[in-house]
């Protein structure tokens, strides 16, 4: 099979579908199943088959969450049309599992317009599924539990107490790249809707155009190429 055929499968099933984000954050728990298509990641199989619900798309880009929790996965792989991750997490699904999408990491902030070539993980995995949603030309994403307030107390939904594993170094470039995701979205005629608080609605940001351009959120880190 050419290594590209699963994106264009992907691309085919999302293209101008809405689109379901369905985070890990502590407020995903007022999400409900819909028309639209869902698309979640890392810990929100669990969540999706507690509803009795498929997911479109499943996206995770972190071995760490595979190799530490991935058992809490593979009990609804039935549940996955279509299983994109990076190209070494792919390898830890079981063989026979078919639906697979396998990705090629680039690097960290630029943005992908062709994930064919890769995309970028932008230290969230959020902001490696919107360059997916982007490329597929979605017509809108609703953000379920992405409120991305990691200096709060409240856990995911899933954790009793909020996570060691929460990258709180990378919590303001996690906030600022994921909005500089949405406004490319927007520029792309992709309506946009995050419900519940989230610190997307506070995110201070440069312009487009220099987003658009390469240049990084802070003064001292340029994009790679």
């Amino acid at each position: 099979m050419d290594p590209a055929q699963p994106l264009e499968f992907l691309r085919e099933r999302f293209a101008g579908a809405d689109v379901d984000i369905v985070g890990n954050g502590p407020t995903v728990t007022e999400w409900a199943p819909s028309d639209r298509l869902v698309a979640t990641v890392n810990a929100g199989m669990p969540l999706l088959a507690a509803q009795h619900t498929r997911a479109d798309l499943y996206w995770v880009q972190d071995e760490r969450f595979i190799t530490t929790k991935g058992a809490s996965l593979l009990p609804h792989l039935d549940l996955i049309d279509h299983f994109a991750a990076n190209s070494h997490i792919i390898d830890l699904v079981p063989q026979e599992y078919r639906h697979r999408v396998p990705v090629r990491m680039l690097g960290v902030v630029e943005w992908s317009r062709d994930p064919r070539l890769g995309v970028n993980h932008g230290f969230n995995v959020v902001y490696g599924l919107l360059q997916l949603l982007s490329w597929c030309r979605v017509s809108s994403v609703h953000l379920w539990g992405v409120g991305m307030r990691y200096w709060s107390s409240n856990p995911r939904y899933h954790q009793s107490t909020r996570g060691s594993d929460v990258d709180l170094h990378r919590s303001a470039e996690q906030v600022i790249l994921v909005s500089r995701a949405l406004e490319i979205l927007r520029s792309e005629g992709i309506e946009v809707v995050i419900h519940g608080p989230s610190a997307l609605n506070d995110a201070i940001l440069l312009p487009l155009g220099d987003w658009a351009q390469g240049v990084a959120p802070y003064p001292e880190t340029r994009f790679g190429h």
